[in-house]
């Protein structure tokens, strides 16, 4: 075969397309414009679930927060009814060492009592006797002076209704001696500055002489 007629007929095959072909592939212009379009719809945002969202994280916020701040108070009373326990266990001890002080104090005194009531009953002098009780006293009193107490003013002392018990008055003709403790009926004591019990006394009341003018 003659190479030029080969060469002519590949040059057609290549340039010539099939018109059944380039129908195929471009389509109608008419039906291009006649195709649907796609629709684009735009999701707008709802103001109202916007907010309530909004809402939302704060409450979920404070809600937090209190729990945190629960969480904290619980601790705080827990430490408050930890230290209370504990101080009250440590005023039951001071409590404890202070009683086996004051039985301490009086535990010699209340044994020469006993001493004293025994040689009374084995027919002591009564001077003895008296001379025992005395010492008693005396060593309660010292006990009790350890422990902080005294006693409140007495005769002669002006009257104080803080301290004193008025359980009479007497006349006096002295102006001196108004309103003076004039008898103590029974001794009172305090330890510093609470009152154990008020001093039960006579108190002068001054009256102006008969026949002075």
């Amino acid at each position: 075969m003659d190479e030029t007629v080969i060469e002519n007929d590949v040059q057609d095959d290549v340039h010539t397309p099939d018109p059944e072909i380039v129908e195929e592939v471009e389509p109608d212009a008419e039906e291009v414009e006649d195709a649907p379009q796609a629709e684009v719809h735009l999701i707008e945002e709802d103001p109202a679930q916007a907010e309530i969202d909004r809402l939302q994280g704060v409450v979920d916020e404070l809600q937090a927060r209190l729990r945190a701040v629960s969480v904290a108070y619980q601790k705080q009373q827990s430490e408050v009814t930890a230290t209370r326990e504990r101080l009250r266990r440590q005023a039951a001890v001071q409590e404890e060492l202070r009683r086996g002080e004051v039985v301490a104090g009086l535990f010699e005194p209340v044994e020469n009592l006993k001493r004293s009531l025994n040689a009374a009953k084995k027919g002591a002098s009564a001077e003895d006797t008296t001379n025992g009780l005395e010492l008693v006293l005396k060593a309660f009193m010292g006990s009790f002076e350890k422990l902080g107490l005294e006693e409140v003013a007495g005769n002669g002392a002006p009257f104080d209704p803080n301290i004193h018990e008025a359980l009479t008055t007497m006349p006096v003709t002295d102006p001196a001696l108004d309103q003076v403790v004039i008898e103590v009926f029974s001794t009172g004591y305090r330890i510093g500055s609470r009152l154990i019990a008020p001093a039960k006394v006579i108190v002068g009341a001054y009256q102006e002489p008969v026949g002075e003018a």
